[in-house]
């Protein structure tokens, strides 16, 4: 009985160290979050129209504030957008079928409790690492630069 529950703490260690060591307890892991010097939909109006301007598609964009009224829950504001272009999220689902959980890509911007407004996104490197997609390599490097401008431009910050 000592050797069994010796060898489950052992397994259950490992698996703590693999999860640690890979990010997964870390529930922010590969999320890049910034500031808005806008309100919650100001910023998103802005994203949504750097994300047009580059050619992307708007696949959809969810206002959580709107929908909690539908429960009687109040919540900060906060808006989901979701687009693509279609060029590197395809292959990637191709050869991983789960990465469309994180695909097509999301920006999330939210409120906190100071009433400050700030940006978050899932950078494709993070996306890279999650799924090890072989041959990926220039559409990840895409993703991170398109993301990045689309939020640069929304928020009028210098790269």
């Amino acid at each position: 009985m000592k050797k069994l529950l010796v060898v489950v703490a052992a397994v259950l260690f490992s698996s703590y160290a693999f999860a640690d060591e890979s990010g997964l307890l870390d529930r922010n892991a590969g999320i890049v979050t910034k500031p808005s010097k806008y309100s919650v939909a100001e910023s998103m109006d802005r994203v949504e129209a750097a994300a047009k301007g580059i050619g992307a598609n708007i696949f959809a964009r969810i206002d959580y504030q709107q929908m909690s009224k539908k429960v009687n829950v109040d919540i900060r504001p906060n808006q989901l957008l979701m687009f693509g272009r279609g060029a590197g999220g395809p292959y990637i689902i191709k050869e991983a079928p789960l990465a469309g959980i994180d695909i097509p890509f999301k920006a999330l911007v939210w409120e906190d409790s100071q009433r400050k407004a700030w940006i978050s996104y899932t950078n494709g490197s993070f996306i890279d690492k999650r799924y090890a997609v072989k041959g990926a390599a220039s559409y990840i490097k895409n993703i991170d630069e398109t993301i990045e401008k689309i939020v640069t431009e929304a928020l009028n910050y210098r790269a």
